[in-house]
């Protein structure tokens, strides 16, 4: 295999250039979708949304994860030909119960929907079912591809996939909330919107399948080059490997999402009791479902990405038994982790009027005040999903399980007492969020440290960034604030500052020795980079 395939580093680094144009784009067409549904429409999209997630987790969101590493770690071992068995298992497998939970979700939409205090959710909750189906294919082949360590298929799939869901989700919107039917006009908002998701699912899985097909060939080609073990593994024990390997991260994954359904459950129920209406409700979750998570969700698709790509390159050093090398990749991915993370979330949070304004307009001024205080979520999510990769990696599935559990059981307490006696509404509930990835991360860091006796070095990776990404936070709000008295336009301003802050943060990085030539070469465009920054005699 070529050598770009092997580097880890640079295919986690395709991998969430492809996760940040995908949430950028998610970010895009809800602007246009909140405006033709509303926020009601778009708290009963984001209740079906949650619904749909737990589902898909539940069922065979994992299997790509799962696929990756057994097929990564059977390459390390010499045994190539078990590929093609682990992919045909996997689709027979995840196909199987796909199908069973799409049925089950669609049947049951009215008294799920129902059961979270927003039964007008039902309708989108309904279209969207059928996704799960098309998503337990779709996972099968991308685990394949990420099993052979080439994130590509995967990378483009989801940007074809988000480019069909923007499109699909706004025409039928704009269709259907003008149709005559028994179902309020938000539900059917909602429901176009959610149409879009399953057309989008569809497009990525005809990409995938064109693409295998046309790989086939060339990697049968490839395969002649390699020398495999005779043996084989049996079909009865691959699909055993399997499920023994997905249910951990199942767990894991589900108790991670139920966070956000919990959220929204109690949320629902708890003000309910206190007197508010379903339809303030739903607006107050949108601002924080909708507009808080989905904006510092896309630099956490960073963090997601390498978590995704670290786990069979892990696999596969584990298989070895090279714990030298483990502890190597582990800190290099931790390193650029973070020297994206934090920044992006200082950025957020100085930025958060500016941001939600550019995008939404007057109606993200609530969702603003979450931001501002709640940016910092970027980091702790974005450590915690990676170390989650990390354990995955080095075979310690069930320890994300049982610190996921713990997690959400400290978050349900705190958010019920919040929610229950005090009046801080949709702010309890990004207090509650935060704090549940806080202790994810203390809990992964403690584990990682005990099982390999690895230690994270603090001072490059955490303190320069933070130190780094406040002076460019103040800096950029200086240059916004400029740029306001001299009467440029809000939104054009807030696309200047921002684009100031980043050469900013990463000339006050490398003029404290926080990154060298190295980890700037693994960023997008980071020959440039290192060669602009050489120019100015900033790096040597």
């Amino acid at each position: 295999m070529s050598t770009k395939k092997n580097n880890y580093l640079t295919q986690g680094m395709i991998l969430a250039v492809a996760g940040l144009v995908t949430r950028f784009i998610g970010m895009l067409y809800r602007i246009p979708l909140t405006n033709i549904v509303g926020s009601e429409g778009m708290g009963y999209y984001s209740t079906a949304y949650e619904v749909y997630n737990i589902a898909l987790l539940v069922s065979t969101y994992s299997i790509p994860v799962a696929i990756s590493k057994i097929i990564s770690s059977g390459n390390a071992q010499g045994r190539f030909k078990d590929g093609k068995r682990v992919f045909r298992v996997g689709l027979v497998f995840s196909s199987s119960v796909g199908l069973l939970v799409s049925l089950v979700l669609y049947f049951f939409a009215q008294p799920v929907a129902t059961a979270m205090g927003y039964p007008t959710a039902a309708l989108p909750l309904k279209v969207l079912a059928p996704t799960i189906f098309v998503f337990s294919c779709m996972g099968v082949i991308r685990g394949l591809f990420q099993g052979r360590r080439n994130m590509v298929p995967t990378a483009v799939s989801q940007v074809v996939e988000q480019i069909i869901n923007a499109i699909i989700s706004v025409v039928c919107a704009a269709t259907f909330v003008n149709m005559l039917s028994v179902y309020p006009r938000a539900a059917l908002g909602a429901a176009g919107g959610t149409m879009g998701t399953l057309s989008g699912a569809l497009g990525g899985l005809i990409f995938l399948a064109l693409f295998l097909f046309i790989r086939r060939k060339r990697t049968e080609q490839e395969d002649e080059y390699i020398e495999p073990n005779d043996t084989v593994t049996p079909y009865k024990s691959i699909l055993k490997i399997l499920v023994v390997t997905m249910i951990p991260i199942i767990l894991s994954q589900t108790i991670y999402q139920l966070s956000g359904i919990t959220d929204d459950f109690m949320f629902g129920r708890i003000l309910n009791t206190k007197g508010m209406a379903e339809t303030e409700r739903a607006v107050l979750f949108e601002a924080y479902a909708n507009k808080y998570k989905w904006l510092y969700n896309m630099p956490v698709a960073i963090a997601s990405a390498f978590g995704v790509s670290i786990v069979p390159v892990l696999s596969g050093s584990v298989a070895v038994k090279d714990i030298d090398g483990i502890k190597e990749k582990i800190k290099s991915t931790v390193k650029l982790n973070m020297m994206i993370a934090i920044p992006a979330a200082v950025g957020l949070s100085f930025f958060a009027g500016p941001i939600m304004r550019l995008f939404f307009g007057e109606d993200g001024e609530l969702a603003a005040k979450l931001l501002m205080w709640g940016g910092i979520a970027v980091v702790f999510f974005a450590y915690s999903t990676l170390t989650n990769g990390v354990l995955q990696g080095i075979n310690k599935l069930s320890l994300p399980v049982i610190h996921s559990a713990l997690s959400l059981v400290i978050h349900i307490a705190l958010l019920f007492g919040l929610l229950y006696f005090t009046e801080l509404n949709e702010n309890a509930l990004m207090i509650c969020n935060i704090f549940y990835a806080f202790v994810v991360c203390a809990l992964n860091y403690r584990s990682i440290r005990r099982e390999i006796g690895y230690r994270q070095e603090i001072r490059k990776t955490f303190l320069i960034p933070v130190i780094s990404s406040l002076a460019m936070g103040l800096f950029g709000r200086c240059v916004y604030q400029l740029l306001a008295i001299a009467g440029i336009n809000v939104s054009v301003g807030t696309v200047i500052a921002i684009c100031v802050c980043v050469p900013v943060y990463f000339v006050i990085l490398i003029l404290f020795k926080g990154v060298g030539k190295e980890e700037l070469s693994k960023l997008p465009m980071g020959s440039r980079i290192c060669r602009l920054f050489t120019a100015l005699k900033l790096l040597k």
